[in-house]
């Protein structure tokens, strides 16, 4: 697993494969892990896969100052798409889209297409209710809680009724240390002061924007309209799938392998 260093910034992160490049990034407070068996689905499709560990969780170095920046988690995702073979898309998901849509407004030379997960780039009334919603479930609930109470809204209706094994695995394995609940806390309190509309006015990448149909935590039609904010964008929303879209949906996966590929 290679780590690079940016700004004396540590960033971990896997990679596998040969082909042009995909960068995951994960959602809130989660790392490479959250991906699981998908960087080796996107090497099978012949490409170079990393998933990062964003600094402020091991095994990346620590938030400088405890504070979560988009900007500077921006910049430590280009840092590592820099490493791969062109062309470079990057792969956000949920909070890990609004990380990857900053990437996108600064222009770089390292990446050229994006893929947004279940991912809104404007802030709302709702979306700072959600996010004050995680604050408490973080910083209140006990970590052994925290699996029960999220997977109703990290998945979707047909995907927690059909594979109630998968999502009994989920929750039993989510049990997060207090070192990542401080992470967790950080972002939301990051999350709480961003809007992105300014920022995706000026994405002019070829941007693939895709919902689930199913998800509760970032609706449809908030996905729809950071599409239209982006001038190279598309929208597509996926049926029978909720917020976790890449594991819920092969039809998602495969959507985003024409994406990259076109």
């Amino acid at each position: 697993m290679p780590n690079l260093t940016r700004a004396s910034r540590s960033i971990h992160y896997s990679r596998d494969g040969d082909g042009p490049g995909i960068v995951l990034v994960p959602g809130l407070g989660s790392g490479a892990r959250l991906f699981g068996t998908l960087p080796r689905r996107f090497v099978r499709a012949g490409f170079t896969c990393c998933a990062i560990d964003p600094v402020g969780l091991d095994p990346s170095g620590p938030l400088p100052g405890g504070i979560y920046d988009f900007q500077q988690a921006a910049l430590d995702v280009l840092a590592v798409a820099a490493e791969l073979p062109q062309p470079v898309t990057l792969v956000g998901t949920s909070l890990g889209g609004k990380v990857a849509l900053q990437a996108a407004a600064t222009h770089s030379e390292h990446a050229s297409r994006l893929v947004m997960l279940c991912s809104a780039a404007p802030q709302t009334p709702r979306s700072q209710r959600i996010y004050r919603w995680f604050e408490r479930l973080c910083t209140d609930v006990p970590g052994d809680l925290l699996g029960d109470l999220t997977a109703p809204f990290l998945f979707g209706e047909t995907f927690l009724n059909n594979k109630p094994d998968v999502v009994d695995n989920i929750v039993r394995s989510t049990k997060p240390s207090p070192e990542s609940r401080a992470f967790m806390r950080a972002q939301v309190r990051a999350l709480l002061a961003f809007d992105g509309a300014g920022l995706a006015d000026q994405v002019q990448w070829p941007t693939l924007c895709l919902a689930g149909a199913e998800d509760h935590l970032t609706l449809p039609a908030e996905v729809e309209a950071t599409a239209t904010l982006i001038s190279n964008a598309q929208f597509e929303c996926i049926a029978s799938a909720g917020h976790s879209l890449l594991l819920e949906s092969a039809a998602a996966f495969d959507r985003v392998i024409e994406f990259v590929r076109a």
